[in-house]
């Protein structure tokens, strides 16, 4: 006897109940520790961690150097002076930040930056940092500010405080490192402005990031240039192609447990009040 509509939708009703547990979403502890940061080469994101009661803040190396394709090389630079929105304040506020850098590795495209003291006041609790436990084709999220909008958009917390959100889009594990290589791709779209940005895992209690945006992945496509007036069609078919580097839709990221290796080799983000 073939199954009615209503006992169709019962049995994949368990079905969707699975995804949507399973599907990542950020919690407060992430939305609130992203900014935007600018420094002369342009706009991208960056993201704060605590690693033994010191805070750090994270983003991509090529926001610092300019530079628009890997090979990245390295910061020889100890300081860095940039400019962060400040997430908190009731209008769109930007402030100058004097760090100390920390190079993650030659070629690797994420840089960790440490104040002189901790600029999140009261920060919530760091969400885990690592991309153990993460399988191929998990749900994931990253997070930033795409720099076609020009800035954030600015909402009231649940406790009636004023921020400005980063947003939020979705990707799956496409692929995870090799032994020694700090890489892994993701599927999804990305837009200019998230380099920088965090990349989730899971929501909850069970949160982790386990990495950095970096940049798309990019193959070449030939496009026919548009010329307009009466006889465009027909000037089209003889005009020469151009070359283009289109975007495939995967996403390069670095694995944050790069950038804790970093930080422990070299402890000097600025302590937390409590912990002296």
């Amino acid at each position: 006897m073939p199954l009615s509509c209503f006992s169709l939708l019962l049995l994949l009703f368990p079905v969707y109940i699975s995804m949507a547990v399973a599907q990542s979403a950020p919690t407060r502890n992430v939305l609130t520790r992203i900014t935007i940061i600018q420094s002369e080469h342009g706009y991208g994101t960056a993201f704060s961690i605590d690693v033994d009661q010191r805070e750090y803040w994270i983003t991509a190396k090529h926001i610092l150097t300019g530079a628009k394709h890997p090979p990245y090389g390295s910061i020889t630079a100890k300081t860095a002076t940039v400019r962060l929105l400040d997430s908190t304040s009731q209008q769109e506020r930007w402030l100058t930040a004097h760090f100390s850098v920390l190079d993650a590795g030659k070629d690797v495209d994420i840089v960790v930056l440490a104040s002189s003291a901790p600029l999140l006041q009261n920060p919530l609790p760091s969400v885990k940092t690592t991309i153990e436990g993460t399988t191929l084709g998990d749900d994931c999220e990253f997070l930033g500010f795409p720099s076609a909008t020009g800035s954030a958009w600015p909402i009231n917390l649940g406790d009636g405080s004023p921020y400005f959100m980063p947003f939020v889009k979705h990707c799956f594990v496409s692929s995870l490192p090799l032994p020694g290589s700090p890489v892994f791709i993701l599927d999804g779209v990305n837009n200019p402005g998230f380099s920088g940005g965090p990349v989730i895992y899971r929501t909850g209690p069970s949160q982790q990031i386990i990495g950095v945006i970096s940049g798309i992945v990019t193959e070449p496509a030939q496009v026919i240039p548009s010329l307009g007036g009466s006889k465009s069609v027909s000037k089209a078919k003889h005009a020469p192609k151009a070359r283009i580097d289109a975007n495939t839709g995967f996403i390069v990221a670095y694995t944050i447990d790069t950038a804790l290796d970093t930080i422990r080799k070299e402890p000097i983000g600025p302590l937390r009040p409590e912990a002296h």
